[in-house]
């Protein structure tokens, strides 16, 4: 059970560690997009995509969103196996402590 609930906090934080990273990465190609700029541009190894294009109005129609959700999916696997180490070496190495502590003389 203490494994699993560790799993499930480590995924919770990937999720929203991901999310971060998809929400800044889709930020910073709007604002590097310049005022001339029109057309498509990819960011996260293609994942996410940001396109502008001139209306015959003369308005900007601005799309953005995921083409490929390969490379989000694989951030979220390693974030949640790297956030999962990091739960068991941290119980771990409080273990440890513990048992050193109640090791000591006048304990």
């Amino acid at each position: 059970m203490l494994k699993a609930r560790s799993v499930v906090k480590a995924a919770i934080g990937a999720a929203l560690l991901t999310l971060v990273t998809v929400m800044v990465t889709l930020l910073a190609l709007m604002f590097s997009t310049g005022s001339d700029d029109v057309g498509e541009r990819k960011a996260f190894f293609g994942s996410l995509v940001f396109e502008t294009v001139d209306k015959a109005n003369g308005a900007t129609s601005i799309t953005t969103g995921v083409d490929n959700p390969v490379p989000i999916i694989a951030l979220f696997l390693v974030l949640t196996i790297i956030l999962t180490m990091a739960q068991i070496i941290y119980r771990g190495l409080k273990q440890r402590r513990d048992q050193l502590l109640n090791e000591m003389p006048g304990n």
